[in-house]
């Protein structure tokens, strides 16, 4: 399962509900993940995008008043994440 898009489904970014990002642009998703504990992962979903690679960060706010089944993190965490194909199909 994905991370649930709560009051901003719209912002599920698949072609159709976004229109694509043009090259050299970027753009900000920002969502709550209240609740959702667990893997999750992030990918991009049009063809160039695919083969020429997806790139995006993740900031994880520190959030001490929710109680969660392990210790509380030291503070916020950024994670920059990739993908690219990296076979030759021809």
């Amino acid at each position: 399962p994905g991370v649930q898009q709560r009051r901003n489904s719209w912002n599920d970014g698949v072609l159709g509900t976004n229109c694509p990002i043009p090259p050299s642009w970027n753009w900000t998703y920002q969502f709550q993940v209240k609740d959702q504990i667990g893997s999750f992962f992030y990918f991009p979903s049009t063809n160039f995008q695919r083969a020429a690679g997806g790139y995006g960060g993740f900031a994880i706010n520190n959030r001490v008043f929710i109680p969660l089944p392990f210790g509380t993190p030291e503070g916020d965490i950024d994670i920059f994440i990739a993908d690219w194909y990296n076979k030759n199909h021809t």
